[in-house]
């Protein structure tokens, strides 16, 4: 053969082993860029999943704050009612007892009164009985005697019997 034919027939068969080194580099390419382009898919999948878990979780927070601060505003409602209702009865336990001292005041002036007429009624009782009130004076002091000296025999029994038990034990 011809050195040139030679050559031509290196040079093609070069050529051929670098067209299937350059598919090969290009098959490999291909499955690199496939790989990556997979990869690229399933973290791009993870991140639109996480965001969506991310978004879901935030609007679960939020909807917590809500109800919590629906909640906290019905127990603040609540308790304004609570209160209201309670001022009311304090408002309304006070003018009861205003009513109460002022009814106490008016009964006790009343009674004041109907004392100073029974105080008078029975000074002039008195001056008109007083030997009456003295004979009585002196009829109550003796049953007082006579049931003083009653009880200190009554004691002295009991003392007896007492001591009476106290020995024999």
């Amino acid at each position: 053969m011809n050195p040139p034919s030679r050559e031509l027939e290196l040079a093609e068969t070069e050529i051929g082993q670098l067209r299937e080194l350059v598919a090969n580099l290009r098959q490999e390419r291909e499955g690199l860029l496939t790989s990556q382009q997979d990869e690229i898919t399933q973290r791009n999948s993870m991140i639109l999943a996480m965001r969506e878990e991310l978004e879901r979780m935030q609007a679960a927070k939020q909807e917590a704050v809500q109800q919590a601060l629906a909640d906290s505003s019905q127990e603040i409602g609540h308790l304004n009612a609570a209160i209201v209702a309670m001022r009311e009865q304090l408002e309304q336990l006070q003018h009861e007892k205003q009513r109460a001292v002022q009814q106490a005041v008016v009964e006790a002036n009343e009674e004041i009164v109907q004392l100073k007429a029974t105080i008078v009624e029975m000074r002039n009782d008195m001056e008109r009985g007083s030997v009456s009130y003295k004979e009585e004076l002196q009829e109550t002091r003796r049953a007082a005697r006579e049931e003083h000296k009653l009880l200190q025999e009554m004691i002295s029994a009991l003392r007896e019997q007492l001591e009476a038990g106290n020995g024999s034990r």
